[in-house]
């Protein structure tokens, strides 16, 4: 329902009009438009998109406001961005720009050695397994695979400004890394 302040289209109105009109402001300045029903097709591309997005934007729950990693995060963050939105940006632009990409890092992380390790520390940090059921895919964002993501951010990042993330495990290439390291990752995104 449309809810009017003066009489109709004098002063202002914001809302619904039925199925017919939708008033608001933009920019300042009172607008009427058509109304548009809106759409979610739910289509394998979409599904793709919001797997990625749910599953990055989950993974960074587990980081806490005193730990190490964001505040290394939060060093290498570009003015006018949160370090999550700059996290998700830089995983997107260089690891999973489309679902073949998505596909090549499950099985990266698959494939590696200490893939057990991510999973339990996935678990101590009350991390879970991410998945949109209409997503084009062939597998759900697991939550070892989250906190996989954010070492390979960290291991991007070090030094991308003086210090950021200038510490173990961040200096050892993410292919060497034993539980000791992914134990190191776990205490690293904890609270200080």
């Amino acid at each position: 329902m449309a809810k009017v302040t003066g009489p109709l289209y004098s002063m202002g109105a914001s809302g619904k009009l039925g199925k017919a009109m939708v008033f608001f402001a933009w920019k300042g300045v009172a607008v009427v438009r058509k109304w548009l029903k809106p759409s979610n097709p739910m289509s394998a591309d979409q599904g793709d998109v919001r797997l990625v997005l749910g599953g990055l934007g989950q993974s960074t729950r587990c980081v806490e406001a005193t730990s190490l990693y964001r505040e290394d995060a939060k060093l290498v963050c570009p003015a006018g961005q949160t370090w999550v939105s700059a996290f998700v940006k830089y995983i997107l632009a260089n690891y999973m720009a489309d679902a073949t990409a998505y596909e090549a890092e499950y099985t990266e992380f698959q494939a590696h050695a200490n893939k057990a390790a991510f999973i339990a520390s996935a678990a101590d940090l009350n991390l879970a397994d991410f998945d949109v059921s209409y997503k084009g895919t062939d597998h759900a964002f697991s939550a070892g695979m989250q906190l996989y993501m954010l070492a390979k951010y960290g291991i991007a990042k070090m030094n991308a400004v003086e210090g950021a993330f200038d510490r173990s495990p961040f200096d050892t290439p993410l292919a060497d890394w034993t539980a000791t390291e992914t134990g190191e990752l776990e205490t690293d995104v904890t609270a200080v």
